[in-house]
């Protein structure tokens, strides 16, 4: 991995300045007022000890006999007392507009983050850099919304840094110059800090990643059962701890190093602080200040040393989210599915593969060799062959998810690859042998998650089901259609609001997503696996039913490609017999050894 450089001061008030006005743009009237905040909350505690010193003089004077000073004194307490009421309830303002930014910025984020990488043309995901880019800028995501607060923090920080030590350079210019410098140590250490640990962090992504799937599989009740069957639940647990540890350990190991030199720079910073309450003590035995200075001193000294060390600990918090600006614009510049293309505005005539060879990216094995195949509007296609055969590649390809490496998938004429991929998903309906199960959702929104896009009723949720043989299933339920799939979204009281499917359940309630769609085009890839027999041909006359309909299905069920049109056998990612099914029994080819238990039943 090449070195990242650290971020010069440049390029972090550039970063810093994006993360403002990106924040600014999502919520113009609440960031206007966390920046009035940051000098309200900067300058307030000025004041306070502005008053407070002098009162004390005051009260000296009082004390000393002068009449003037009991009414003075009395009067900086209430103001001292009326700005300590309004910093309390500014504070409780201030909480509330953080509170309210916090979920403006990272609702904006969150879902600009989720769009985008939902919307990556479909090899990105085989790409092993597109995804730590992805992780890269995830991880920056979820810290924007607390970086802005950070900045703002800073802000404050800086103000009330500064205003502390001009009101010292006041009093003494050399006591302002000692503090100054005395600051200066604390904020590098924990610059230095912050580095190591993104270096630390981008070293370990793929162990980090491999973690984080073994505990979500470890919390899956599906997987869990197989995993205590085999006996790997306490070996994976293993594995979890080891990564844990490697990520941690060298993070640790360097914090270690590097408390002798905190530990330096804090006693410095509190030796100042003596220093300067010393001076101060002295100064007004000799009557050379105020005795109320003595507050006056203490109270400047302590916010600029304060101020900066909280400068220092932000600048540590931020400087690692900061320096990961980068990666986050750099993917959210990735060139998205939906920007790409030309739009298809008709349902498609024709379909046509022309000598389609494939590889996935990063590896050399040829999955798909030349393959050729039409498909008019209205046929019903079957793509047949052993696993692995490259089956479930072709279907991907059809779908525009991967383009060829060599020849092209071409649209009444026009190649694939340059069409709007959304705007070609509009006229398909599929379901693979590994469908989606929405375990959030009911059993009627799993229906009508087919097609979000037409207004949902009774009578066409009902009708799918039916169609796919569900029915019966939901009617049974108490709750009806209403039903949740998954035991685990059960109302607390009332736990027959959730259900748990069997494997052809869940099958037939995708198939009635299916269905609901209503799509022209129906990509089918082992659709029925987990149904019987009987059922299958039943779904599937209903399906065929459909003359209008252009059908494309992978299946190992003979009883369901015999009813196509046409039968494509793919043997090592090549064609190698086509024709109707009477016609390729005859050959006793490939397709009939395929087949030939079933044939001879």
């Amino acid at each position: 991995m090449t070195k990242k450089k650290a971020m010069t001061t440049k390029q972090y008030m550039r970063a810093m300045f994006k993360v403002g006005q990106r924040s600014f743009r999502m919520a113009p009237s609440i960031a206007v007022v966390k920046l009035i905040d940051s000098v309200v909350r900067a300058t307030l505690p000025i004041s306070t000890a502005y008053f407070a010193a002098a009162t004390t003089t005051a009260l000296a004077a009082a004390y000393a006999g002068e009449e003037q000073a009991a009414h003075q004194a009395l009067l900086y307490v209430i103001i001292t007392a009326l700005i300590g009421l309004f910093m309390m309830l500014w504070r409780s303002v201030s909480n509330y507009i953080s509170q309210k930014m916090r979920y403006t910025v990272e609702a904006s984020i969150e879902d600009e983050m989720m769009l985008k990488l939902t919307n990556l043309p479909f090899a990105a995901y085989d790409d092993k850099d597109v995804i730590d880019l992805h992780e890269k800028a995830r991880r920056f995501s979820y810290f924007f919304s607390y970086i802005f607060d950070t900045i703002s923090s800073m802000l404050t920080s800086v103000i009330g840094a500064i205003t502390a030590i001009v009101a010292l350079l006041i009093i003494s210019p050399w006591l302002s110059l000692i503090v100054l410098v005395a600051v200066m140590p604390g904020v590098i250490i924990q610059l230095r800090l912050a580095r190591q640990q993104v270096k630390h962090w981008e070293g370990n992504i793929t162990n980090r990643r491999r973690k984080g799937e073994i505990g979500w599989m470890l919390q899956r009740p599906r997987e869990i059962a197989e995993m205590r069957v085999y006996g790997v639940v306490k070996h994976l647990i293993g594995i979890y701890a080891q990564l844990r540890d490697k990520d941690d350990k060298e993070r640790l190991e360097f914090e270690l190093k590097t408390i002798w030199k905190q530990l330096a720079a804090d006693a410095g910073t509190a030796l100042v602080e003596l220093g300067a309450l010393i001076w101060v003590t002295l100064e007004i035995i000799n009557r050379q200040q105020p005795i109320g200075q003595f507050v006056f001193v203490q109270q400047m000294v302590g916010q600029a040393l304060g101020d900066a060390g909280s400068l220092a600990s932000q600048l540590g918090r931020i400087d690692e989210d900061l320096a990961n600006i980068t990666q986050y614009q750099q993917f959210m510049d990735l060139a998205s599915d939906d920007e790409m293309g030309v739009r298809i505005k008709g349902l498609p005539e024709m379909i046509e593969v022309d000598h389609v060879s494939f590889t996935y990216p990063g590896t050399d094995a040829l999955v798909l060799d030349d393959i050729s195949m039409k498909i008019p509007r209205g046929a019903r296609v079957a793509i047949v062959g052993e696993n692995g055969a490259g089956k479930s590649t072709l279907i991907k390809l059809l779908m525009g998810l991967y383009q060829p490496t060599k020849g092209n998938i071409q649209i009444d004429g026009r190649d694939l690859a340059g069409v709007n991929t959304q705007s070609w998903h509009r006229y398909l309906a599929v379901l693979h042998q590994d469908f989606n199960e929405y375990m959030f959702a009911t059993m009627r929104e799993n229906v009508t998650l087919g097609n979000v896009n037409k207004k949902p009723t009774e009578e066409a949720v009902i009708e799918a089901m039916k169609r796919a043989e569900f029915f019966e299933v939901a009617k049974k339920q108490p709750h009806g259609m209403d039903t949740f799939i998954s035991r685990w979204m059960a109302e607390d009281d009332d736990k027959s609001t959730a259900t748990e499917l069997s494997g052809g359940q869940s099958q037939r309630l995708a198939l009635a997503r299916n269905f609901y769609r209503d799509a022209p085009i129906v990509i089918l890839d082992e659709p029925t696996s987990a149904i019987d027999a009987l059922a299958e041909s039943r779904i599937f006359d209903r399906l065929f039913h459909q003359a209008d309909k252009t059908f494309i299905i992978v299946s190992h069920r003979l009883t369901t490609i015999r009813k196509a049109d046409i039968i494509y056998v793919i043997e090592q990612g090549k064609v190698v017999e086509q024709g109707v099914h009477a016609e390729l029994v005859a050959k006793k080819g490939h397709y009939y050894r395929m087949f030939e238990s079933q044939i001879t039943k």
